[in-house]
């Protein structure tokens, strides 16, 4: 944390040092657009060009002005084509909003399918045609033709020949009139660079036209021609709007969306919409043999070249960074380069991800075509735009001077660094410039003092609201200060003191290891989805107790010593290396008597800070009189705490080792590691076997094998007789030595949240060729339906699911969806787990208050975390539930219920959410458990909105 308030310290530094010369030291009014254009010249004109470059060279927003057909800008002779039928309609007067001589231009010949016409426009220079308006012949209400169709070409400096537009549908044909007078737009996505644009009247049967016309647009003052880029390694994130050729894996001869002037997303995988796609261009390192990207840029004159402006994605966390380094060549003749390259070196990023624009210092360079190597600094570079900061030597110039100017020597000084600019200020300006310095100085040195004094303030605000003992009306007390102070994102705990402790039946509080980083083998969609799920086995039992007593005064517990196991399983490692672990014990469960003050003498050994620490979860079962007492588990489908127990336990099925074929090592924890199988003749022993199959494999260490055995088989004959089309079976346990493997049902598709992830929403703005599967809202609530089945089937039996999230949910064809219980195994979702109070990872953002806060989990606990769930499902899992709160603040939104208050932040609702769905997730996310739905109520619910759905194959 004190690093990430550094690093934003230098970053506001840097701006205010960029951005001083942009005020008035006595008005600090803001300078505007064109003053922030003319400053770009002053001393500090590379840091402004890196600050105003976010753009292309035209405005976006701003280029939509008329190009001037109606105002007459555009001459007469700048308009042609190709017939007219009389004089008095030929091609100048097809001007919009004109009644000039016959009112339009009228071709000769009338229009049907294969006959050819067209009205030119001669734009003298490269522009950018953002939109287009036709019109009728009016002619003072005389007229009667019009163009119902129309297709357009354009052509620029370096075609050859003329080029049909497509629109971003692919529709090359766009609508025009249904009569003589009303005007008809277009805007032109994406836009077109031309010099010459024509505008074809289009009829499949015979019919007289007439047309008048106007530009929308632009001029594109780039200088850019065309760029030669490699093709996308992932069709989505390709150069949609390219409009050169593509061979071999190269787009040439055209331009696309890299100078459209418009940026992706920090997240990449957003859709822009109306067929802009993500706006990014993407490569991945392994299809590089030389590790680099090469991107060359023509321009259509000679150039003088001050500065490169990258707009550069940085989501590293998914393996995209701003590349490493940049070499950049430049070609003065447009065919050999010189000797002389440029080099850059960029500071890797690795505290923000948002992307930024990445400027370098091109220092006066000349050239008509520039070649940059970008190197991979991760798997990933995306990049979104590129513009230049440069200028034609040769505008308002004769051909003998542009002669000689081409043809001088440019002096190199090859010991000089290339990329240091040194700037001498003019004399008269020193004055001025030691006063800013001074200024600068102050205000930075201002800004790091409020800085440190909010930073106190802060820290003695967190220790004053968040007290020590909570006092409430559940008759106990909790230590919230130890319960924050001990939050850590996987993090190791060691404890030194026990919390207090009621007299029931102590619960196993131990920790998991540092679970620090999210993996991603990739960050793109690949085109076969292999799941990351891992399902680990077991751990062992807790340690006997001795002299146990507790009384009204006084409770001792003398534990014995920490025993060792191995750190890998019996299938990755013939050897284990000894580990020191400790237990720890408590129970939070509410009771109606008084809080009793218990102090707790611990023995030296449970003092000591742990290395590495096994989890196991034990069940307090209610203190009524069962017949047969819960099985202890160490997973999270448990008996609820304040029913009975009445699972009726069957022995597995035994799957010979013959009918697992390893496919896939999953991951490994402290516990044991998780194998993805291929069942060969499965379906012969177990009727309806999956094709794949997820093994956990436990540790073959003595303990486990001595005291956890017997725990395990019964939790495996408890989870088998679970039964439901909605929950992953238990198949059975494959007898290996030393310890037996336990065989869970798995799907070819993977889980549900990384599903939704790489899915969109099924709108009309989805483009033809995205990859990407499109989910309607009546498949979300499909699938959100069938987790409610398989939590009613465990409602039904007393369950609860501790862990219930998209990401324990498989899904398979035709959206089946089944409710499990993998994913804290999985190395994909280590952040969504954290320590809380001394007991294992909770997943905190999906539990309700009480589980957060007094470890109680109830069929009303699942109910709470199935609202979240179906809001995950709804939001396409694009953000975690509560992404702007950290876990702190997790626990202090809890507290607000625990003291008798509703939550002081919910969760909003979903774009594709219907507001009686929204509704009902709120009345899940109630205080008092007694007042929420059951599973019962919410299928039935569901079940009703959907009834008229029907999934896809």
């Amino acid at each position: 944390m004190k690093t990430d308030y550094l690093s934003i310290i230098a970053r506001l530094c840097t701006l205010l040092i960029l951005f001083g010369p942009l005020t008035d030291v006595h008005s600090f009014d803001i300078l505007s657009c064109s003053q922030l254009r003319e400053k770009s010249n002053d001393v500090f004109s590379s840091e402004f060009r890196a600050v105003a470059a976010a753009e292309s060279p035209f405005c976006k927003g701003s280029c939509n002005q008329s190009l001037g057909m109606e105002s007459g800008d555009i001459p007469d002779s700048a308009i042609t084509a190709s017939s007219s039928y009389v004089t008095n309609v030929g091609p100048r007067n097809g001007r919009l909003r004109k009644e000039t001589a016959g009112g339009a231009w009228c071709p000769k010949s009338q229009i049907e399918k294969g006959v050819r016409e067209w009205l030119q426009v001669d734009l003298q220079s490269t522009h950018v045609v953002t939109g287009v308006q036709t019109q009728g012949r009016y002619d003072h209400g005389r007229g009667q033709e019009y163009v119902e169709d129309y297709t357009v070409e354009y052509r620029r400096t370096g075609f050859t020949r003329w080029r049909r537009y497509k629109r971003w549908d692919n529709n090359e044909v766009l609508a025009g009139n249904s009569d003589t007078s009303t005007i008809v737009s277009h805007n032109l996505i994406p836009p077109i660079f031309a010099s010459q644009i024509r505008i074809l009247p289009h009829s499949e049967h015979r019919r007289t036209v007439c047309l008048r016309i106007e530009l929308k647009g632009c001029r594109d003052t780039s200088g850019v021609m065309s760029y030669t880029i490699p093709d996308a390694s992932l069709p989505e994130f390709s150069d949609i709007s390219y409009d050169g050729k593509r061979q071999d894996n190269l787009l040439t001869d055209g331009l696309g969306c890299l100078i459209d002037g418009e940026v992706g997303a920090d997240n990449y995988r957003l859709d822009m919409g109306n067929g802009k796609g993500t706006g990014w261009v993407a490569w991945l390192r392994d299809t590089f043999q030389e590790k680099f990207v090469e991107l060359i840029f023509e321009f259509e004159a000679m150039m003088i070249f001050e500065a490169v402006h990258i707009y550069t994605n940085n989501y590293f966390s998914r393996d995209v960074q701003v590349f490493s380094k940049a070499v950049i060549w430049f070609s003065i003749d447009g065919e050999t380069y010189e000797e002389e390259f440029l080099p850059y070196s960029y500071i890797p990023d690795v505290v923000l991800e948002n992307a930024r624009n990445v400027s370098i210092g091109l220092h006066g360079r000349e050239g008509k075509l520039i070649k940059l190597h970008l190197y991979f600094a991760a798997r990933w570079i995306i990049i979104s735009e590129v513009t230049f900061d440069a200028t034609n030597p040769y505008e308002n110039t004769t051909e003998e001077a542009a002669s000689e100017f081409s043809n001088r020597e440019i002096p190199v000084n090859p010991e000089v660094d290339l990329n240091l600019q040194t700037i001498t200020a003019p004399g008269d300006s020193q004055e001025y410039l030691e006063v800013l310095i001074g200024v600068l100085t102050a205000i930075i040195l201002l800004l790091l003092l409020v800085f440190f004094i909010i930073l106190f303030l802060n820290r003695r605000q967190k220790l004053q609201s968040s007290p020590t003992v909570l006092k409430n009306p559940f008759g106990f007390a909790i230590n919230m200060k130890g319960l924050l102070l001990n939050l850590t994102p996987g993090g190791m705990l060691a404890a030194e003191t026990a919390n207090h402790v009621s007299p029931d039946i102590p619960e196993d509080v131990s920790m998991h290891e540092s679970l620090t980083m999210e993996q991603f083998n990739s960050p793109l969609v690949s085109p076969q989805y292999k799941s990351t799920y891992a399902i680990v086995a077991n751990s062992e039992s807790p340690k006997d107790f001795k002299n146990i007593e507790i009384s009204e005064e006084n409770v001792r517990l003398d534990a014995r010593p920490e025993s060792t196991v191995g750190p890998s399983s019996c299938s990755s490692s013939p050897t284990n290396s000894p580990v020191r672990h400790s237990q720890h014990y408590r129970t939070l469960q509410s009771y109606s008597s008084p809080t009793r003050k218990l102090n707790i003498a611990v023995t030296p050994n449970h003092q000591r800070d742990v290395d590495q620490v096994h989890s196991k979860r034990w069940h307090t079962a209610p203190k009524e009189k069962h017949k047969i007492p819960a099985p202890v588990v160490s997973w999270n489908i448990a008996p609820s705490m304040n029913k009975p127990y009445k699972c009726k336990e069957i022995e597995p099925t035994n799957i010979p080792h013959q009918c697992l074929r390893t496919t896939e090592k999953l991951g490994s924890r402290t516990i044991g590691e998780a194998l993805v199988c291929e069942a060969v003749g499965l379906d012969e022993i177990i009727s309806g076997a999956p094709k794949l199959v997820v093994a956990r494999v436990p540790l073959c260490t003595s303990d486990i094998r001595t005291n956890n055995a017997v725990d395990q088989m019964r939790e495996v004959q408890f989870l088998s007789c679970l039964s439901d089309p909605n929950v992953a079976r238990i198949l059975g346990i494959c007898t290996v030595e030393p310890m037996p493997w336990t065989i869970i049902e798995y799907t070819e598709l993977g889980d549900l949240a990384h599903y939704l992830q790489y899915s969109v929403p099924l709108t009309g703005t989805l483009r033809p060729n995205c990859n990407l599967k499109a989910l309607s809202q009546s498949c979300l609530l499909y699938m959100g339906t069938q987790i409610a089945s398989g939590m009613r089937f465990l409602e039904s039996k007393n369950l609860v699911h501790k862990d219930l999230a998209a990401r324990n949910c498989l899904v398979g064809r035709s959206y089946t969806v089944k409710v499990t219980d993998i994913a804290m195994c999985s190395d994909l979702y280590k952040k969504d787990y954290s320590d809380i109070g001394g007991r294992p990872p909770a997943p905190i953002r999906w539990l309700p208050w009480e589980s957060i806060l007094l470890d109680r989990y109830t069929c009303s606990s699942s109910i709470w975390s199935f609202a979240v769930t179906l809001w995950e499902v709804m939001s396409l899992a694009r953000e975690k539930p509560f992404q702007h709160l950290s876990n702190d603040q997790v626990i202090q939104n809890a507290e607000h219920m625990y003291y008798g208050a509703e939550l002081q932040v919910l969760l909003p609702k979903p774009t594709m959410c219907p507001e009686e769905v929204y509704r009902m997730m709120c009345s899940c996310w109630r205080r008092d458990e007694t007042s929420r739905p059951t599973f019962k109520d919410i299928y039935t619910f569901l079940k009703n909105i959907i009834a008229d759905y029907r999934p896809g194959a």
